[in-house]
């Protein structure tokens, strides 16, 4: 049975609980409801009164008649400005204009009636709500005003959420013009629980929810909603918080802006590193660099005069281009590298007896590999004469890959190559809206955004031999349709599809990339023809790296919606029904992991280890080239491509109940399933513990733990194929599905992981104690659907993946005789029961206007999550075993053997969040408008990140602290201001310095954690485990006053404290074959920062229809730098010291023309 058939059914009991739905929908709307009651003079509520609410920029209109109790409610209406009129007989018709109703923000608009003739009408003028009393949720609005007015340092929108309580994650004035989820991290949420959508499309890529798939246009969005918590249960798909971008429509009139913003090195201050180069060329400019940002935005209606839309109130559009050119100078390495001399390449190493040299600090005398005897200063016996290989002595294949390398072109101690080189990048966004309105009770919204991005790196390693170009042709779109069945009832259905493209491709311009072009020709070990004619990658000890990387390389994540809710007014009640199915995936060309492989690559063409201790070497790893005697070589076969795939579903039903006129409830449940990903093609693995036999195991050598014997069911012991055999789609796709040798891998297992069904309730109220304060309290639980891992694949374990390692072999021949191979598989794999992200949070807020326009907020948000993914290594050591097994490998200590590392990814960190937030924020108002956010929180978990591998895989109860994100303090502030200069002067003098506006943010937050581990064996559990914490005697923390910046090792200035009163050490080594299982990490609290960014602009008019605005920015207006973080590696000379400093200020100029 089929995937899609076996998820129908399964989904079919689900269903039949919600018989109101259409099949299913995201039913996470941006739009949002008017209401309010409508009262005659003394009070009284008027039943039966006629209510008009048009769309003030398109002509649109919707009605609908007060209940019993006087109330109306119109829902579903798209984010706009809206004109409210009530007719009632024996009144005056009302009219209240200018009501702004923001995405997901219900708005209340009460009328007040006076008694007369419906002939007269009664003019009010709206001003935006003070405060929130319809709706429950904590969230805050970005509006268009500050979207426009802000400075934002690469003009991203998304990182305008940093303005909100409760989010915490950049800078807002750094450099951030690209594909970034922002790092937000929002009420103690990690990054990837948190949605960002477009339109109501999904804007997060399907590969660990890692990144956005696009770029938003700052140009055609509208507005910004910011979701923090207990939002209601139409909102799913994420148990953090949600960033949703609404993009702008059409109007009646046409507008047209064009623009360019503009940045280069001369408009910005050097840096605090270079300034302290003593280089002149470094430490008297800033690095070169060149950044334009330009692009034009366009609106009107659609119409044919006297035959289509005469009125101008049925179709309208906007388009809108953007591009991003950016180029910069970079260095390959800020010291300098070694490299082979010309002597060198031809086995020629006299330079090496006198030193010190540009290599050694001592003489280096090289070995005749073929010769008995010493090789010293005192006893040369053993040596070449005079350090000179024999012509006929040297490798063809060697001297090749010493060829691969650049010529030296410095001569300073340590390095005789550095390299400057241009590295650019490309953007292009489109953005198409368009709105249909063809008759009152139909609407449909189309939204289109494209992002092309093409980044061409200046190197790849450390040299400019095989650099990449990344390209991103990305899509989101969605389509939106309203129907007003009638003055009750409300349908929305949303069709939105979205496609995350990568592109990974090696530059090819000139031959240096090429193998063939240095003469590289020795055999593959795996002579597919996909192999791309690329250098490989090596690795000489003591000098620096080629590194052919593993490009070319693709994948693409594909998601599709749809969606259909049903709002139902009845009286007092607005009820609402819907649903969410998606299908997704990832098509993956890219999984190529090889984490504690010895010898490992990640390069198709292979990867070349030289050292100095290769046994029958000549004693340097530089010779031992020339002579073609390699440590290790790897290569990889071919590479697998996995197109995943997997399901969700989700259906709510919920009640916003105006139970009083003071009193809002909103309750509702959400209804969630998810299927884990898997292959269209069923190829993926997975080692299971259960199926592991010991009895069929392999037999090992106990000195390198190396694979002597055994059958291939001996080799792939505990793997196996989820399912019970290959699907049709593999043939021809899947290589050991056409040889079918695999085939004993199959256990009849359909989904490994398991599917988990989950009900969300979720409560609110609103309670508005007077006309100008209101209470709000939620609880709810909430959902995340994970992404496809980039750490862990299924798809890219061996044998879907093959990849052989030898050793001690011959570069003219890496498969020779005499080579040794059998190295332990690694491999990674996923726990069956694989439980997705949630959370509970809950909250209380109290919103106060203290003044006209000027609105407190003060609240408590807790949240409580589970169910976090980390990983451990399934085949680590008890402690101690390295130490009580001398001279025996790890390898062939393992409990699983013929494996190394066995990396499991599972769900089963927690943590917990307390946050005090507060919000000041003042509505525009002789001038000026502001805003203020301060959060002051404490995060604590038992894992911060889905790659974080707990030391001890037995053991994970010390590991409670601080969240590897906690930030105790954040505060920002922003604020728009009309400069009061010659404010109303209608003359030349006032036209030329009146109308300035200034706006600005400034940005405070403290630091985040970090623990003092290092990635040494001391628990003798062998490697794969990541790193293991150091033993704390002491407390480390220094008072804020003694915190100091330091010059050097030689200073007595520290950040944090290394010795105790007594001087002793705080942190020490751990106790050989011991973990330390005290509560001991993220005990270090690194720096924060503090910016401070402003933007002076203002708008000529040329005539009534054309404007000029001219605009300047600075970053870092005071040019204060920021103390980078501290060292925290113990055994550095600079440990517990902060030394270096970053941030400096940078200017932006900007022309826009408006007509």
């Amino acid at each position: 049975m089929s995937h899609v058939r076996r998820w129908a059914q399964e989904i079919g009991a689900v269903t039949a609980l919600f018989l109101c739905l259409t099949s299913a929908a995201l039913a996470q709307s941006d739009t949002a409801a008017i209401s309010g009651f409508v009262r005659d003079p003394s009070g009284g509520t008027i039943p039966n009164a006629s209510v008009s609410i048009k769309n003030e920029a398109t002509g649109t209109e919707r009605k609908a008649t007060t209940n019993d109790a006087g109330y109306y409610i119109v829902s579903s209406l798209p984010p706009a400005f809206y004109t409210v009129s009530v007719e009632a007989t024996g009144f005056k018709r009302y009219e209240k204009t200018n009501n702004k109703l923001d995405p997901n923000i219900a708005t209340t608009v009460d009328a007040n009636m006076t008694v007369g003739q419906a002939t007269e009408v009664v003019n009010v003028v709206s001003e935006a709500a003070a405060i929130q009393s319809e709706t429950a949720t904590v969230g805050k609005l970005i509006t268009t005003n500050e979207i426009k007015n802000i400075p934002l340092n690469g003009r991203n929108p998304l990182l305008l959420a940093l303005l909100k309580p409760g989010v915490s994650g950049g800078a807002l004035a750094g450099f951030s013009f690209g594909l970034t989820t922002g790092g937000l991290n929002i009420n103690g949420s990690r990054t990837q629980d948190n949605l960002i959508a477009f339109d109501g499309a999904v804007a997060v890529r399907t590969r660990s929810n890692g990144t956005s798939i696009g770029v938003a246009d700052v140009d055609a969005v509208q507005e910004i909603q910011v979701l923090t918590a207990n939002y209601n249960a139409e909102y799913g798909r994420s148990s953090g918080g949600q960033v949703r971008i609404v993009t702008k429509s059409g109007g009646r009139d046409f507008h047209v802006d064009l623009y360019e913003y503009f940045r280069n090195s001369a408009m910005n201050a050097n840096s605090w590193a270079r300034n302290r180069n003593p280089n002149p060329e470094i430490n008297s400019q800033a690095e070169p660099f060149r950044f334009n940002q330009f692009g034009y935005a366009a609106s009107g209606p659609v119409f044919i005069p006297k035959v289509f839309n005469k009125e101008r109130n049925k179709l309208f559009w906007l388009f809108s281009q953007e591009w991003v050119r950016f180029r910069q100078t970079q260095l390959n390495n800020a010291s300098g590298i070694r490299v082979p001399s010309e002597a060198m390449r031809r086995g020629d190493f006299r330079e090496l007896l006198t030193a010190p040299n540009a290599f050694y600090t001592t003489p280096q005398y090289i070995r005749d590999p073929n010769a008995t005897g010493a090789c010293s200063a005192a006893d040369q016996t053993a040596c070449f004469a005079n350090n000179v290989i024999p012509t006929n002595r040297l490798s063809p294949q060697g001297l090749a890959l010493l060829r691969s390398y650049p010529t030296a072109n410095i001569n300073l101690p340590g390095a005789n190559f550095q390299q400057a080189r241009g590295a650019s990048q490309n953007q292009r966004k489109i953005n198409l809206a368009m709105d249909y309105l063809p008759a009152s009770a139909h609407y449909l919204r189309l939204r289109w955004q494209k992002f092309d991005l093409e980044d061409a790196g200046a190197f790849r390693g450390e040299t400019d031999r095989a650099p990449a170009t990344l390209t991103r042709p990305n899509d989101t779109a969605s389509l939106n349709y309203i129907w007003t069945i009638g003055p009750t009832v409300v349908n929305e259905a949303l069709f939105a599809a979205s496609a995350d493209r990568v592109r990974i491709a090696v530059q090819t311009d000139g031959d240096r990339y090429r193998r063939s072009a240095y003469g590289i020709t020795y055999p593959y070990l795996f002579p597919q023809k996909e192999i791309f004619d690329k250098i490989p990658t090596v690795e000489i000890q003591n000098f620096g790296t080629i590194d052919g990387g593993p490009y070319p390389s693709s994948s693409a994540g594909p998601i599709y919606q749809f969606s259909d809710s049903l709002t139902w007014i009845k009286g007092t009640h607005t009820l609402k029904f819907g649903g969410y199915l998606e299908r997704s995936g990832q098509n993956d060309f890219d999984q190529i992991n090889v984490t504690g492989v010895p010898g490992g690559t990640n390069n198709q063409n292979g990867r070349f280890v030289f050292n100095n201790t290769r046994p029958g070497g000549s004693g340097l790893a530089i010779s031992d080239a020339a002579l073609g005697l390699y440590n290790t070589y790897a290569e990889l076969g071919n590479r697998s491509y996995t197109p995943y795939r997997g399901h969700m579903f989700e259906a709510f039903a919920q009640d916003s109940w105006k139970a009083t006129n003071k009193l809002r409830i909103e309750y509702g449940i959400r209804f969630t399933r998810i299927q884990p990903y898997y292959s269209l093609w069923g190829n993926q693995l997975v080692f299971d513990e259960a199926s592991y036999n010991p009895a069929r195991a392999a037999t090992l050598n106990p000195a390198n733990g190396f694979v002597i014997a055994g059958d291939l069911a001996a080799r792939y012991n505990g793997m196996i194929i989820p399912g019970d055999s290959w699907p049709e789609a593999a043939r021809g796709r899947v290589p050991i599905a056409d040889s079918g040798e695999f085939n004993f891998l199959f256990k009849g297992e359909k989904q490994y992981s398991q599917i988990h069904n989950v009900w969300s309730p979720r409560l609110g109220l609103a309670y508005q104690l007077d006309s100008k304060t209101v209470v709000r309290a939620g609880v709810g639980r909430f959902v995340t659907r994970l992404g496809i891992s980039d750490s862990v694949f299924l798809g890219g374990n061996p044998p879907l993946q093959p990849t052989v390692s030898t050793s001690n072999g011959l570069v003219d021949n890496p498969a020779g005789a005499g080579v040794v191979s059998g190295f332990p598989q690694t491999v990674t794999t996923q726990d069956p029961i694989f439980k997705n992200p949630e959370a509970w949070t809950w909250n209380g807020t109290m919103q106060r206007e203290l003044s006209t326009g000027l609105v407190l907020e003060v609240g408590y948000v807790g949240r409580k999550s589970l169910h976090g993914q980390r990983e451990r290594n399934l085949n680590q050591l008890q402690p101690g075993t390295v130490q009580a097994n001398p001279g025996i490998s790890v390898d062939f200590l393992r409990p699983y053997k013929g494996f190394a590392t066995i990396r499991t990814t599972n769900n089963e960190s927690d943590s917990f969040y307390n946050g005090l937030q507060l919000n000041v924020s003042q509505r525009f108002r002789s001038g000026l408008s502001f805003s203020g956010a301060y959060t002051y929180s404490k995060l604590s978990d038992d894992g911060s990140n889905q790659r974080d591998i707990i030391p001890n895989a037995f053991d994970a109860n010390n590991l409670w602290g601080p969240s590897e994100f906690d930030r105790r303090h954040v505060a920002v502030f922003n604020a728009i201001y009309e400069l009061p200069i010659f404010r109303g002067n209608n003359g030349l003098l006032g036209k030329a310095l009146g109308g300035w506006q200034l706006s600005g943010v400034a940005q405070m937050q403290t630091g985040t954690p970090r623990s003092i581990a290092t990635g040494d064996d001391f628990a003798g559990v062998g490697p794969g485990s990541g790193g293991q914490f150091w033993r704390v005697n002491g407390d480390p923390v220094l008072s804020r006053g003694d915190r100091k910046f330091s010059e050097g090792a030689s200073d007595s200035n520290f950040w944090f404290k290394v010795r105790n009163d007594d001087a002793t050490s705080v942190f020490t080594r751990p106790a050989a074959g011991t973990f330390v299982t005290e509560s001991v990490r993220n005990i270090i609290y690194r720096t924060g920062f503090q910016n401070y960014t402003a933007a002076l602009f203002k708008t000529f008019a040329i005539t009534e229809r054309h404007r000029v605005q001219f605009r300047g920015e600075v970053y870092n207006v005071p040019n204060h730098p920021n103390w980078n973080d501290p060292d925290i590696n113990p055994t550095s000379a600079t440990f517990g010291k902060v030394t270096a400093k970053n941030f400096e200020r940078n200017f932006q100029l900007s022309l826009r023309y408006s007509f």
